[in-house]
């Protein structure tokens, strides 16, 4: 065995081993010839590699080293690969409207068929800022139906004044959807998801199962199920629209995860957000699932870790404790939201501008911190979150 190759090959036995098997959104499972299995992000593909992202680390793999699942992964992650997005510098982002109450969006436009293609099984309808790429027919009323749920998401952020510029680009997002739950697992969803963002340098595509969008198949054709809404999607669509400045060393964890749960658990409906619904997001992060709620299961009271090691842990050890993480991020960025200093976000803006301009961390914080020490934001936060009746305990 060459050198170059026993590298290789020892490289790839190290990643397989030591790798942290975590539940990421952006991510999935990938499997060795040896059958091996780690949980990894890819984000890019150089020549006869794929590099491989985990826990904040990239690794060159062989893509002959991979299964033949992995290898056709790859070739439809190459197939769309996201457009240039170097024309968000001519995106001007909002920072100043009025924090929006109610957001809603309305498909009235007709949904434009692309592409019918039954001899490759594809099927392309755009909506006004989407793209749905499909493996079997719909009719143009039943897209037109989902499409609400990802038009109001855009929507949303776009009325967000938190200087976001993706939700603006002329060009569509691409969401693939899949008539079974198999095709959708095979081409990259992870396994008792109900939608994922594949992240790519800060682009991607989302993978969504018909039958969370509510289609279900009656007859020979495809209908809308309006009782299975399925909300919990916007938190990938947010990801999706969330500007890659945002996913950085310091932000990517507590903020991009929080800002997706907020969104999600801003009270849904038919093509409407609430975006007041404030208990609504707390009866979603505190409860443990008594009628019929799902929930983050932190419950009422709860012990926190330093707030400064919160925001600093890669991402990699955030989805270690993903369940408690993300619950305690919804409410982290829902106080910078509506409940900071003078209730009006400014703290947040300024770090997200910060971001926007590259700052790094311990310098990055500054704008949170506002004058304060990480002890007396913590402070901040539990009065506030008290008041609400969530009683948090800091490390």
């Amino acid at each position: 065995m060459t050198q170059d190759r026993l590298f290789l090959r020892s490289a790839l036995v190290a990643i397989f081993f030591a790798a942290t098997l975590s539940a990421e959104a952006e991510s999935r499972a990938w499997t060795n010839n040896a059958g091996k299995t780690i949980q990894a992000e890819l984000v890019d593909v150089e020549g006869d590699k794929a590099v491989l992202n985990i826990n904040g680390n990239n690794f060159p793999v062989p893509i002959i080293s991979l299964s033949e699942a992995d290898q056709e992964f790859i070739k439809n992650w190459k197939k769309s690969a996201p457009s240039d997005s170097s024309g968000d510098a001519n995106i001007e982002g909002n920072w100043d409207s009025e924090w929006p109450k109610i957001v809603s969006a309305d498909v009235s436009q007709d949904i434009e068929i692309l592409k019918e293609d039954e001899a490759e099984g594809e099927y392309i309808y755009a909506s006004d800022h989407y793209e749905f790429i499909c493996d079997v027919k719909l009719n143009a009323s039943v897209v037109k139906r989902f499409s609400l749920l990802f038009e109001a998401t855009n929507q949303f952020i776009r009325e967000l004044p938190i200087g976001m510029v993706k939700p603006f680009r002329e060009e569509r997002h691409k969401i693939h959807l899949f008539e079974s739950y198999t095709s959708y697992t095979s081409a990259g969803g992870p396994a008792g998801s109900a939608g994922v963002y594949i992240s790519r340098g800060g682009e991607g595509d989302i993978l969504v199962p018909l039958t969370s969008l509510g289609v279900k198949k009656v007859g020979s054709n495809f209908s809308v199920d309006y009782d299975k809404e399925n909300t919990t999607l916007s938190h990938e669509i947010t990801h999706q629209i969330t500007d890659k400045e945002y996913y950085a060393l310091g932000s990517r964890g507590w903020f991009t995860e929080g800002v997706s749960e907020y969104v999600a658990q801003s009270g849904y409906r038919s093509g409407k957000f609430n975006v007041n619904d404030l208990q609504k997001l707390k009866d979603y992060v505190t409860a443990y699932g008594e009628d019929g709620k799902g929930g983050r299961a932190l419950g009422e009271e709860f012990e926190a870790p330093n707030l400064e090691d919160f925001m600093t842990q890669d991402y990699g050890r955030f989805l270690e404790n993903s369940m408690f993480n993300y619950g305690f991020a919804a409410l982290v960025v829902y106080y910078y939201f509506h409940m900071d200093q003078e209730k009006d976000a400014a703290n947040i803006k300024n770090f997200l501008k910060g971001l926007k301009e590259g700052k790094k961390i311990p310098e990055m914080y500054e704008p949170l911190l506002a004058g304060r020490s990480w002890d007396e934001m913590e402070a901040d936060i539990t009065k506030a979150w008290r008041s609400r009746g969530v009683r948090i305990r800091f490390q």
